[in-house]
């Protein structure tokens, strides 16, 4: 049976499904964390957040790339992609199984305190077991171009969460119902998209047991894997560092820091995604298209990213406040640093998918290796005395290192990349927009936002900056024809 895809005006119909569905999953997501952490209080929170960045580090281990390699290997060969989930599945069941055991024994070691051990524990088995392989599921549909169905389980997903979540802490049952109605929640939806994988795709999960098959396997998948490993030190190691060292409170405070950061960098982890398959086609064929499109992309990122981090350096007491309540008023101190992580993030995000679409993927992974390490030792040495304003200090330096090393390798291939005026316009628009926000009486964020926004945005229209073209250029990211003709 030969399995068929449409082309062309479908690439644009997947990106589209998978922007809409991350827009509709992280503000259903960031309801729910915002009303949790608002419940909870800061220790409780500062346990659920520690459980969660805890678990998806060994989330990763149990995946070791695996779901990348399915997706590639499936988008490659459609007919084949019954005996590569036979190849994959079992594989990533045993990969779990030692994924599951490892973390509880780290977990045992670390010694957090018995309350926080088990409800951790609770939250790595569904981590392992249930949210990893709805991870998994969504690689297959991502593999047959079937985005639409990621999009409504995703939804589903995080409507669940929020129903059951403003349930549980409305009636007053705490953060162990929580936790263990999250587990329903989890099961629910991997056994939603389980029918709805079997009801639209002709493929079966099935385990076979092959060590060779496995051998070569994991050969092709640990570039993936060791990157994703390494991204994952880098985003959870702080918050586990932290809870050890300084407890949960601070935890719980640093966990509102990085729940803020981590929905901005969707922004460029789209876009950046969106440009892979124009710069994989055109480096070979047509290097100047390709440094027009990646220039285009780091110029747009440099003027969204430049902004967020003046505006929240300035107004992120009263952002803190306006978001949770003063309880989280302390995270405001590495909000304003951790924030400027996220300016340099939104161009390392462009930078290294570049690498990776030119087949430079063992470089990308190697600075992110560097960083990795980098970040381990330098949060040994700051945490201790600085706490979460020492981990924060630690996440702007290893974006930094990443930064720097990317940007050598990347004038490797294109020679030279005219940046300097676009950073100047850049800094004029944010200082504009910062002498706004200053002079500005105390009023609420949203108007503080909305304010600066339209500031920062009239003055890049004024100094020419930003013209129509670039709102073509977004569009056409998401419709990778389109950018390559």
């Amino acid at each position: 049976m030969e399995i068929r895809t449409g082309e062309g005006h479908g690439v644009a119909r997947n990106a589209i499904y998978l922007l809409s569905g991350k827009i509709i999953s992280t503000v259903l997501g960031v309801i729910f964390v915002i009303y949790v952490a608002i419940q909870l209080g800061l220790t409780q929170f500062g346990i659920y957040t520690l459980g969660n960045y805890f678990a998806g580090l060994f989330v990763i281990l149990g995946d070791l790339g695996l779901g990348n390699y399915t997706t590639r290997e499936i988008a490659r060969d459609k007919n084949n992609a019954q005996d590569i989930l036979n190849r994959v599945f079992c594989l990533r069941l045993v990969l779990s199984l030692l994924a599951f055991i490892i973390g509880i024994t780290v977990l045992l070691f670390v010694d957090y305190g018995l309350l926080t051990e088990q409800l951790t524990m609770i939250i790595l088995f569904t981590h392992i077991f249930f949210r990893s392989f709805l991870s998994f599921l969504f690689h297959i549909f991502e593999g047959f171009e079937r985005m639409e169905f990621i999009t409504i389980a995703e939804a589903f997903r995080r409507g669940i969460d929020l129903v059951i979540g403003v349930w549980v802490l409305s009636q007053g049952y705490g953060l162990t119902f929580l936790i263990l109605g999250l587990v329903l929640s989890d099961l629910i939806i991997l056994t939603f998209t389980w029918m709805l994988l079997y009801s639209s795709l002709p493929i079966r999960l099935r385990i076979v047991f092959s060590s060779i098959n496995w051998y070569e396997t994991l050969v092709s998948s640990i570039p993936f894997g060791l990157l994703l490993v390494f991204l994952g030190i880098i985003n959870s190691i702080d918050t586990i560092m932290l809870a050890k060292i300084r407890g949960e409170d601070e935890v719980g405070l640093y966990g509102v820091v990085i729940r803020i950061t981590s929905v901005l960098t969707i922004i460029p982890l789209m876009t950046a995604t969106a440009m892979f398959p124009a710069i994989s086609r055109l480096y070979n064929t047509s290097i100047d298209k390709a440094r027009s499109i990646f220039l285009n992309l780091i110029r747009l990122m440099m003027f969204l990213g430049m902004p967020i981090a003046f505006g929240t350096t300035l107004i992120g007491s009263s952002l803190i406040v306006f978001i949770y309540d003063a309880t989280y008023l302390p995270a405001a101190m590495p909000l304003k640093i951790v924030i400027w992580s996220i300016g340099i993030v939104f161009l390392n995000l462009p930078m290294i998918m570049f690498l990776s679409s030119i087949e430079r993927q063992k470089q990308a992974t190697m600075i992110i290796g560097i960083s990795a390490l980098s970040n381990i030792l330098l949060n040994l040495v700051l945490i201790p005395k600085y706490g979460m304003v020492g981990a924060a200090i630690t996440t702007v330096i290893s974006q930094v290192i990443i930064f720097i090393l990317c940007y050598r390798r990347i004038i490797d291939f294109l020679e030279h990349l005219e940046w300097i005026p676009y950073f100047t316009q850049a800094v004029i628009g944010c200082l504009g927009m910062s002498l706004v926000l200053w002079f500005l009486p105390t009023v609420h964020s949203g108007v503080l936002i909305f304010l600066g926004g339209i500031s920062y945005l009239s003055i890049m229209i004024l100094i020419g900056a930003l013209n129509r073209q670039d709102w073509h250029h977004m569009i056409n990211l998401f419709n990778p024809n389109k950018l390559s003709s």
